[in-house]
């Protein structure tokens, strides 16, 4: 018998990680929205954009990402700044993307649970929210809520 599956659907693993994800957003922070196949957090001058996704062989990721500073250009200095701050995160990294700085943390969907989820979201949403006022100071740019 052929799988009627469509390519388009999400997996079973997915839509459980979705409907956990909701769950412990629900648990952690007082409003989050639905957008998309994501959900977004706002926080002071950013916001944390959970996304639930598809990863490999079965398994699922949840991104965690907080836009920390818009409108930036790349410069040897920053490129150090952001390395300088990946060494003293904990939960994240922080990277360069279309002029945007973002700070990112990986969790494994399969092994989310209340605790650690919690911890990752505050960590992510506090350090873009207090990052972002040295980061302006030093290279430019704009907050995320001025963008927005």
């Amino acid at each position: 018998m052929e799988s009627t599956l469509d390519a388009d659907q999400p997996s079973r693993e997915l839509v459980t990680l979705r409907e956990k994800t909701e769950r412990l957003l629900s648990l952690a922070v007082r409003d989050f929205e639905h957008v998309g196949d994501r959900y977004e957090v706002p926080y002071h001058s950013t916001r944390v954009m959970v996304h639930p996704l598809q990863w490999t062989d079965g398994r699922t990721l949840l991104r965690l990402i907080a836009p920390v500073v818009v409108e930036v250009d790349a410069s040897p200095g920053l490129y150090e700044r952001l390395g300088q701050l990946n060494n003293t995160t904990i939960f994240g990294k922080y990277y360069l993307r279309d002029r945007t700085v973002f700070l990112e943390h990986n969790l494994l969907g399969e092994s989310v649970e209340k605790r650690g989820f919690r911890a990752a979201l505050a960590s992510v949403a506090h350090h873009a929210d207090h990052v972002d006022d040295a980061l302006l100071a030093e290279f430019g740019g704009r907050r995320w809520s001025e963008h927005a």
